[in-house]
């Protein structure tokens, strides 16, 4: 269990920095390609595409949990019924999808282009998103399968070859003239060849043979995994409100071409996000097994020690983007980006924080269906997210939007905690004794080595920016073990790392 655990989080990490590298990279290279107005307009698509995601009718994590279930039971029949129940859905919705971007395209692509532009290039740009769709839609069950299966490090494997490839070819190939389209058709290709990549996995025996058969389709079954993805589908859709609607608030009333001042330092952040739920992603199959075994004192020891673990990681590095985040825009994108990225920054970072003080909770609760809680409050979270960011954007413009977004996160994340801990047995105040307080310190002690330097030294380029993090790093990582880890944990980690064997 805890090999595949490794393993699977292992991959899960590496894709996280490959795209984390890749964002650092292309970042300014799309932004001077694209220029702000277009720059803009592709985050206002990305977050429009989001929104369509949520047709799926959050069957996703539905048909992972199923494949999961049904693997570990060797039920072979009822693993190929889901599979082609969920792929004839999601192939019908992809073609609705695509049709919508093409009728959109031929009617009203100049709803995209700049007033006074030609709008040829914009209904381009919206064929190829259908066809992105078409394909899209289809290869999420192709990938929910591989998760269920617990093949994370296959899937991501092809999807960091496929990321390098395509941005390979962006870096080389991209003008001021081909960027939007260049880019979007890249990014379409590359998505179906991955999904396609998936598919041909599935087929082999030594991965289940899995293959679509009309014959296998079941309404029932459908109807099953909507009934379970309903609440995955409003937790989903208010989720994509709470993180995306942002960009479209700005986009709509300030304009596109203010949307990179607020996208780009929210993209920086939204990588603390992504860790978290990176290193959280390989356990809901794993909760799902342990409870379908009434493991409870197990799932009690995996929960708060993964936890331990994950916020150990995810404080230090949201401490680090509070010091060094807005210098760092400055030296990578550019001064302008630095003035307002201070606080934008801070405010995104205590939205981005506050619910991974708990980054199990809904890979636990989904695992028992028992995510309900999320369906019923974070739509209320959203609205209110969207309404403080309607009104603040007016007074504050893009700082009031950042502050909006704090606000349900003060209010719902003590609630998600104190029902999680209900579910798990356990006490709130347990849980924030051995999984959050002994990584509290070692997180400051970053903060404070990463601001003396900040104020000290200064911050005039990638070299420092890397010293920087390198030796609040260092101090970190010498607390963490110090104040956080057991004798148990220790002996664990020596026994693993040759280069620690001789402090027993």
């Amino acid at each position: 269990m805890i090999r595949s655990l490794l393993v699977n989080t292992g991959s899960n990490v590496l894709v996280m920095i490959v795209k984390l590298i890749i964002t650092f990279v292309m970042t300014p290279v799309f932004v001077y390609n694209l220029g702000k107005y277009d720059y803009g307009l592709w985050e206002m698509i990305g977050a429009i595409i989001g929104y369509a995601g949520m047709l799926n009718l959050g069957i996703q994590p539905a048909i992972s949990r199923y494949a999961a279930k049904y693997k570990a039971e060797g039920d072979q029949s009822q693993l190929l019924i889901v599979f082609s129940s969920a792929l004839f859905f999601m192939i019908l919705t992809g073609m609705l999808l695509c049709l919508f971007c093409i009728l959109w395209a031929a009617w009203f692509p100049n709803v995209l282009a700049p007033e006074g532009s030609p709008s040829e290039r914009y209904a381009i740009l919206l064929i190829i998103i259908g066809a992105q769709l078409l394909f899209a839609f289809p290869g999420q069950v192709a990938e929910s399968y591989l998760e269920g299966f617990q093949k994370y490090y296959l899937k991501n494997n092809i999807t960091i070859v496929n990321s390098v490839i395509g941005s390979t070819i962006l870096y080389i190939f991209i003008t001021p003239e081909n960027g939007l389209l260049l880019l979007a058709g890249i990014n379409a290709i590359g998505l179906s060849v991955k999904y396609v990549l998936f598919f041909l996995i599935l087929f082999k025996p030594a991965y289940g043979a899995i293959r679509a058969n009309l014959g296998n389709f079941s309404f029932p079954k459908l109807k099953e995994l909507i009934s379970f993805g309903v609440k995955s589908l409003i937790q989903g859709v208010a989720t994509r409100i709470e993180n995306m609607t942002d960009s479209l608030v700005i986009g709509f009333v300030l304009g596109p071409a203010a949307v990179p001042f607020y996208s780009i330092p929210a993209n920086l952040v939204q990588h603390l996000r992504n860790l978290g739920w990176t290193l959280s992603h390989a356990f809901m199959p794993l909760f799902s097994g342990m409870s379908a075994m009434n493991d409870q004192e197990g799932i009690q020891r995996v929960y708060l020690m993964a936890s331990k673990y994950v916020v150990g990681v995810i404080l230090p590095m949201a401490a680090g983007m509070l010091i060094l985040g807005a210098p760092f825009l400055g030296i990578w994108i550019g001064p302008e980006f630095e003035a307002q990225g201070q606080w934008i920054i801070a405010f995104l970072v205590i939205f981005t924080l506050l619910p991974l003080i708990d980054p199990f909770n809904s890979r636990y609760l989904t695992a028992i269906n028992k995510h309900g809680i999320f369906a019923r409050l974070t739509p209320i979270a959203a609205g209110i997210n969207l309404g403080l960011s309607l009104v603040l954007v007016h007074q504050f413009g893009i700082l009031g939007v950042a502050f909006a977004s704090t606000v349900p996160a003060f209010i719902f994340v003590p609630i998600y905690l104190k029902y999680t801990c209900n579910e798990l047995g356990i006490a709130v105040s347990r849980y924030l004794k051995e999984s959050v307080l002994p990584c509290v310190v070692p997180a400051l002690l970053l903060a404070l080595s990463a601001w003396c330097f900040r104020q000290w030294v200064g911050l005039e380029g990638y070299l420092d920016v890397f010293v920087a993090v390198l030796v609040s790093g260092m101090i970190w990582a010498v607390a963490f073990w110090l104040m956080a880890l057991n004798p148990m944990e220790k002996q664990y980690i020596r026994a693993r790392l040759p280069i620690l064997k001789g402090t027993q």
